[in-house]
């Protein structure tokens, strides 16, 4: 870079440096199962990637543990969302709501899915999300065109 100036900056303390630790949280953990034609796929942890054809649906299910990765329960029914519903919808199972069928609508794409549940047992509320992050990619071809590249030319 020429004719750039250079400049110093300098950085003085007036009083010693303190160290903190923090600790983190304990991680909440969940599990989710695809089942896709003949293949279940099982993941456990905070976040899970899944590659989806468009020309295909797929069926999820959420599931929780403790603290310990023991299984465990949630109150009641559990909620289900798009993060974008140009995308993929999501339309929950009549009978269990913890099963949920994810359609693609059309564009590729990067669409999340959340599950929404209530860990605690008894009357208070206290929100557990599980995400689920889709990448819809193209589906098979059906259909294709012959055109020219680049301009006439003479025969050799």
């Amino acid at each position: 870079m020429s004719g750039a100036a250079h400049q110093r900056i300098e950085i003085s303390f007036t009083s010693p440096l303190k160290i903190v630790q923090v600790e983190e949280p304990p991680p909440i953990l969940a599990g989710l199962t695809i089942t896709y034609q003949r293949f279940t796929i099982t993941a456990k942890g905070d976040r899970f990637m899944f590659t989806l054809p468009v020309d295909d649906a797929v069926q999820m299910q959420v599931t929780y543990v403790d603290a310990e990765g023991n299984p465990a329960k949630v109150d009641g029914p559990i909620t289900w969302a798009s993060s974008d519903e140009t995308l993929a919808e999501v339309e929950v199972d009549s009978v269990d709501s913890s099963i949920v069928t994810v359609t693609p609508v059309g564009p590729t794409g990067q669409v999340q899915i959340t599950a929404t549940a209530d860990a605690d047992l008894g009357d208070g509320v206290r929100e557990l999300i599980t995400v689920c992050d889709i990448s819809l990619v193209a589906g098979e071809a059906v259909a294709g065109t012959i055109q020219p590249v680049g301009a006439p030319f003479p025969k050799p």
